[in-house]
């Protein structure tokens, strides 16, 4: 599917699909390839289960720049915390790779986590997971797979969330990768790049029912000292305004701001659903208890129109054989409101993204030391209550996603909202794959959201009277639960 002006953009869920797209732009690129990235492992591979086929992602990048010239911009982290760019670098040179040029921004303790793909100045992509291994998956979530190595996240299946853009976003997007370029380093003044200034005032763009939003820390960018916080109004905002229906997917969410915003709308909204599908063993091991926290204080564990819920994976070979489980890692970053307002990109719902690390601290030393800390983050805005083909592509995201969550149970051709509403959809769905799981047979996706340290004893507290019953795959350990040891190493590393 191109991007067209009845088409704002394309959603690419799940990896496969995300990094099958991606391929294609980069191999039929003619001109530029501007990549921003988290992370960028050399030996990245993108799976194509249609044509049983393989494709390292460097190798396709060396072929556009090598046998048809195009130019190569790569932007890594390349700090203490966290150093992504000069590994690739030295890849590169090791290889004889000529005409990519990577470069790191080193702006401690922040990071780059803001991820993207432009080409040829028409196209680009909101990515996203890191091009790093462990995050490949495709809709089908097996529970193992050799395709996904244990280190990142011990081998869970990983649910993401990435889209294709066109239009003055492109431009939008391109500005921000030249702002953040121009100022990382290794500095070549030669390998510099200038996106022409927009005729339209800003004021215009703001309105628009398509625009990019963004999160940069202060002192990064000498146009900006103070930096740039869009993204957090953009969803204090979108959450002021739901009426009907607040979804959201995210990996994390233990940001107090947002959290008090949802209680907020409760109150003001006597109709609101909000459905919430979260980690329950997120990759950065403080975050459980920071998430629990904050959902618990503001009254939305257990409130009446509140549905937490996690997804789960679950396979057997053949009848004699144990049910396989294993959570599936939500790593997409979606809120969306009423069909009609929908923010998507690399920004968690977490204070590091939206305003301040410290933000999430509850000690005084903690919130003074990381007081302002906030990471480089982009995110899309679609207004659906001013342009119909975005409220058309809002809709079509939230069935789509319902649809793999769901699976049968929820009707995507028509979408009616059962009588009883939304989230008592969610709960059945929630109660008879418990109830499935407890018979020791394979379920859908959906359960419950439990605040218990291990998976083993979040099934039990769902109702799952023997778990020993089932192959629970993701069984980490005390260390794992506690101190994100795999997160650790691969920072350091």
């Amino acid at each position: 599917m191109n991007v067209t002006a009845t088409a704002p953009c394309e959603w690419l869920i799940d990896n496969a699909d995300a990094y099958t797209a991606l391929l294609g732009a980069i191999d039929s690129a003619l001109h530029t390839i501007w990549i921003m990235q988290l992370a960028f492992d050399a030996d990245c591979i993108a799976y194509d289960d249609e044509s049983s086929t393989r494709s390292v992602i460097v190798d396709a990048l060396a072929a556009a720049a090598q046998d048809r010239g195009v130019q190569v911009r790569v932007l890594l982290n390349e700090s203490r915390l966290l150093d992504t760019a000069r590994p690739l670098r030295r890849f590169f040179a090791a290889a004889g790779i000529g005409g990519i040029v990577v470069r790191g921004v080193d702006h401690w303790p922040q990071l780059l986590h803001a991820k993207m793909l432009i080409v040829d100045r028409e196209t680009a992509f909101l990515i996203g997971s890191p091009f790093v291994n462990g995050y490949w998956d495709d809709d089908s979530h097996a529970p193992s797979d050799a395709r996904r190595p244990m280190r990142e996240l011990g081998g869970r299946p990983l649910h993401d969330l990435s889209m294709r853009l066109g239009g003055r976003q492109v431009r939008d997007l391109e500005h921000l990768f030249a702002d953040l370029w121009n100022v990382a380093g290794p500095r070549d003044l030669s390998a510099d790049v200038v996106v022409a200034t927009e005729t339209d005032s800003s004021a215009a763009a703001a309105s628009d029912a398509m625009r990019i939003i963004t999160t940069v820390p202060k002192g990064l960018l000498s146009e900006e000292p103070g930096g740039r916080t869009d993204i957090l109004p953009a969803c204090i905002d979108a959450i002021a305004g739901a009426h009907r229906l607040i979804y959201i997917e995210h990996q994390y969410l233990s940001a107090a701001v947002i959290v008090n915003a949802l209680a907020g709308a409760l109150e003001r909204a006597p109709d609101l659903e909000i459905i919430v599908v979260l980690n329950q063993n997120p990759d950065v091991t403080a975050y459980r208890k920071w998430q629990s926290t904050r959902l618990k204080d503001a009254g939305l564990l257990n409130h009446p129109r509140v549905g937490l819920f996690s997804l789960w994976t679950s396979t057997r070979t053949d009848n004699y054989s144990p049910t396989v489980l294993s959570q599936i890692f939500v790593h997409s970053k979606l809120l969306l409101v009423d069909d009609e307002c929908a923010i998507a990109g690399s920004s968690n719902m977490d204070g590091v993204s939206l305003l301040s690390y410290g933000e999430d601290f509850e000690g005084r030393l903690g919130r003074w030391v990381f007081d302002g800390v906030r990471n480089v983050d982009v995110a899309v805005v679609l207004d659906g209550s001013v342009d119909f083909d975005c409220r058309t592509s809002i809709t079509d995201l939230r069935r789509r996603l319902w649809s793999e969550h769901l699976g049968s149970a929820f009707d995507a051709e028509s979408g009616q909202r059962p009588r009883d509403g939304w989230l008592a959809l969610w709960r059945r769905v929630a109660a008879r794959n418990a109830k499935t799981l407890n018979e020791g047979d394979p379920a859908g996706r959906v359960l419950c959201y439990s605040t218990r340290a291990t998976p083993v004893q979040q099934l039990k507290e769902i109702g799952i009277e023997d778990v020993t019953t089932l192959d629970v795959r993701f069984k980490p350990s005390w260390m794992e639960v506690n101190f994100s040891p795999n997160w650790i190493r691969n920072m350091f590393s």
